[in-house]
């Protein structure tokens, strides 16, 4: 199977490929736009919690870090007397 080659005409210049225009890429402005739409849909479609849900869970966080801290100081305050006893020992 012979395979056709290009070849250029005879007597002026070579001509160029023409540039084959595609659809042009959107720009930046477009893209942001884009995206801000579709934030927006998306959080209509967000089910927002009520303020009496939003007020439980807002405790129940801050209690369980408070609780959180105190086991942590508690058990910081243990360790360090501890091991302060240990090296006076050694």
């Amino acid at each position: 199977m012979a395979s056709k080659q290009a070849t250029a005409p005879t007597g002026g210049t070579p001509k160029q490929p023409q540039a084959v225009q595609g659809p042009q890429k959107p720009g930046i402005v477009d893209t942001v736009r884009e995206f801000y739409d579709d934030v927006r849909s998306e959080m209509k479609k967000v089910s927002w919690p009520t303020y009496d849900e939003l007020k439980s869970l807002t405790q129940l966080v801050l209690w369980s870090l408070l609780i959180s801290g105190i086991l942590l100081g508690l058990y910081d305050f243990i360790f360090n007397n501890l091991m302060g006893l240990i090296l006076r020992l050694g």
